[in-house]
């Protein structure tokens, strides 16, 4: 019985998991979530004890031991999240960017700095380029995201790369200002922003040891939990910026369909093991007690 319960309690969680995939298949820049689930075995789980002696009748199952094996539970392990690029779309938006590779447009969030792939950009009020979301995009700081060879020997934040204690105004002074030129703005393959002949900037596309210490924070964006990984720079990046382009969910609205179905039925399985083992006890209860 608790066997299919725990089996149907894992399957409510997916369904919920691929119905947030499909429910952003065509939110930009977003990433799926696939969910990892765990078997244990109940008796695995405590500390292994010494061996009693047998004081009384033997049974059958001293003959046949299951080892615990009827006791077995699956459970949801956690998620993690499919960074595999979206398909890109032709916007023709000055302002519309792509990121072909696996970097992240740095961006400044009231949490603190975060990362995103969706390069949907807009000219604020007051002239500074942020995401749709409003956060204000920054810039590459001088001297690129150098990283140390070895990163646990040297204390503090790597050359060029900012640390997680920045102050407020540190961080403002990489807001990029376009001063009205939101239409004639050119941007290249590096993130370098041109109005007409004048640089403006260059975009912080930042690059991670391992994006699985990414989490998400929300509103597309990203965190770096792990301080790490750190954030490194090739020479060549190994990502690109296309201007005009955007880049779609990477959700496979068919695939998500049929993950969807299959989870239902497995749930439907679950419960119908549990009604089973019902009418098994009810059984029990009634008719063997007339015996």
């Amino acid at each position: 019985m608790w066997t299919s319960v725990a089996g149907a309690t894992a399957q409510m969680q997916n369904v919920e998991t691929i119905a947030n995939n499909l429910a952003n298949a065509d939110t930009l820049g977003f990433k799926k979530d696939m969910p990892t689930f765990k078997e244990y075995l109940a008796t695995l789980e405590r500390e292994k004890g010494a061996a009693d002696i047998p004081r009384g009748p033997i049974k059958d199952k001293e003959f046949y031991p299951l080892d615990g094996k009827d006791q077995a539970f699956v459970v949801v392990d956690g998620s993690y999240t499919n960074f595999r690029q979206g398909a890109m779309k032709t916007t023709q938006s000055p302002l519309d960017v792509a990121l072909d590779g696996p970097g992240m447009i740095e961006v400044s969030t009231p949490s603190g700095i975060r990362y995103t792939r969706q390069g949907s950009l807009k000219m604020a009020m007051d002239g500074r380029l942020v995401t749709s979301d409003g956060y204000p995009v920054l810039s590459a700081q001088p001297g690129g995201l150098a990283v140390p060879q070895d990163p646990g020997a040297q204390g503090g934040a790597a050359p060029g790369r900012t640390p997680a204690g920045a102050t407020n105004a540190e961080v403002a002074a990489r807001f990029i200002n376009l001063r009205d030129r939101g239409g004639n703005v050119t941007i290249n393959g590096i993130g370098d922003i041109y109005a007409g002949d004048e640089p403006l900037g260059r975009l912080s596309v930042v690059e991670f040891r391992d994006l699985k210490g990414l989490r998400k924070a929300g509103n597309g964006v990203f965190e770096n939990r792990d301080p790490n990984n750190i954030v490194v720079s090739q020479a060549p990046q190994q990502t690109q910026v296309r201007q005009g382009l955007l880049e779609t969910s990477n959700v496979n609205p068919i695939e998500e369909m049929t993950n969807l179905i299959k989870a239902n039925r497995m749930f439907e399985q679950d419960l119908k093991a549990m009604k089973t083992y019902s009418d098994l006890m009810g059984r029990e209860a009634n008719d063997i007690g007339k015996l």
